[in-house]
């Protein structure tokens, strides 16, 4: 048997007698296992978590170093120095792998209590800074996004897929409070839906598109956490029937602001929180349905026009690493559109291999995922993953101008100080939890 805690097997193996029943060569394969079971368990005691997500997480960070550094001379012509940006970027990546990967991955393998209280944390503190964004909050592109210098989007992210794990896995003993004592299929859901309420519609008003990727990734949580199908396809008809007036509301909003403004007034809606729907309003109805190409270029299809040209520009095979001709143009080159300089500078192979290494992530956790009998982990090492596609699938979508445009980072790539910090959390938790499946493999094979 090999022993945990630091022991050398190959020790166990030298200090024990010789059966006098094997060949010198039966004890040389022996040996031989040993010794490569010792230099497996070292390797991963010494990254603490899965070679794979570490490999991916190394990749994400060098791809994010080599291109922001491409792409923010803009940022750094407007700061009048050629290497804040960057190191802006770097002291994030740091922080966030000493404060939230390192410290995680080690808390996560060694008990997922500090997951649990992880989650319950940053969901109360998330909401109680939703709650105060709108009287508090730092206005940025006409929304309340900081308050504090924190953003409460990244940590009611963390807080609801740890918290909806957490209820979803949970068994009907497992709830003490009163309420909870005679629980039911529906009350949990019941559960589940008041968690999701109460963080997806405040950030809604601030920022649509994190909602819907918030809501997005709760509803893949609870699809593969088994949760009961009639529940979840008449919630998702009543979600379609809001959006449906919704999208009717915003219309006749359009219709309001168009006869105001040919009457030389101005929006209805310009004040309050309410101001948000004129945003939604725009996006919706007021785009061209002429050809980009054939479109003159104005501050309201800059964005897009420049992202397009961008990606014409790589020709397929790219302009090579720092070549890029779009970044100096490119309003936020180095955050919600550094897809397109990725495109540009590394071709149609760079950016295919990006998209694939976020899908890699999620395959990779989900083999693990199946290698533990623990509900709770398998959940948390699917949705966190998951989380993290989707949110690339959607800034990819709006660089390449196949969504409405909103602002997302791409994850662990863009610069941000909060976003880095999240992504750096949730990556954390995956290694923390691989390192953790593994344990728990060794022990039910003998090998530990």
């Amino acid at each position: 048997m090999v022993c945990i805690g630091g022991q050398n097997p190959r020790s166990d193996v030298s200090s024990a007698k010789k059966p006098s029943n094997l060949t010198a060569g039966q004890i040389s394969i022996i040996n031989y296992q040993f010794q490569e079971l010792a230099r497996k368990s070292t390797f991963s005691t010494l990254m603490g978590g899965d070679p794979w997500i570490w490999g991916i997480y190394i990749v994400l960070v060098f791809i994010s170093l080599v291109e922001l550094g491409s792409a923010s001379s803009r940022l750094a012509y407007r700061q009048i120095t050629n290497d804040n940006p960057l190191m802006s970027h770097a002291k994030h990546i740091l922080t966030g792998f000493f404060v939230f990967i390192w410290a995680l991955q080690r808390l996560s393998a060694a008990n997922i209590r500090w997951v649990k209280i992880l989650g319950a944390l940053s969901f109360v503190s998330g909401v109680l800074l939703m709650a105060a964004l709108p009287f508090f909050g730092r206005e940025i592109n006409g929304a309340h996004r900081d308050i504090f210098g924190i953003q409460p989007v990244e940590l009611c992210k963390i807080g609801l897929l740890i918290c909806l794990c957490r209820a979803v896995a949970a068994k009907d003993s497992d709830f003490r409070m009163p309420f909870f004592r005679k629980n039911t299929e529906w009350r949990r859901y019941l559960l589940l839906l008041a968690m999701m309420a109460i963080t997806i519609g405040p950030i809604a008003l601030q920022n649509l598109s994190s909602a819907i990727i918030l809501g997005l990734s709760a509803f893949g949580i609870m699809f593969l956490g088994k949760v009961n199908g009639k529940y979840l396809w008449r919630t998702l008809a009543v979600v379609v029937a809001s959006a449906a007036l919704l999208v009717g509301a915003l219309f006749g909003l359009h219709e309001l602001n168009q006869s105001r403004e040919d009457g030389g007034g101005t929006h209805h809606t310009d004040l309050g929180l309410l101001s948000r729907a004129n945003t939604w309003e725009h996006r919706l109805f007021h785009s061209d349905s002429t050809p980009l190409w054939e479109q003159n270029l104005t501050d309201e299809n800059m964005q897009v026009m420049y992202a397009h040209m961008a990606i014409a520009n790589s020709k397929g095979i790219g302009t090579f690493i720092g070549e890029s001709q779009m970044r100096d143009h490119l309003p936020e080159a180095y955050s919600d559109y550094i897809y397109a300089i990725i495109f540009e500078e590394t071709g149609i192979l760079g950016a295919a291999i990006v998209m694939l290494l976020y899908f890699v992530l999620l395959w990779r956790c989900y083999k693990l995922s199946v290698q533990t009998d623990d509900q709770l982990t398998r959940l948390l090492m699917v949705g966190l993953p998951l989380s993290i596609l989707i949110q690339a699938l959607v800034h990819m979508g709006v660089t390449t101008d196949a969504m409405f445009v909103t602002g997302q980072p791409l994850p662990l790539i863009s610069r941000g100080g909060m976003s880095i910090m999240g992504t750096s959390a949730l990556f954390g938790i995956m290694l923390g939890l691989s390192e953790a499946i593994r344990r728990e493999k060794m022990e039910e094979t003998g090998e530990a």
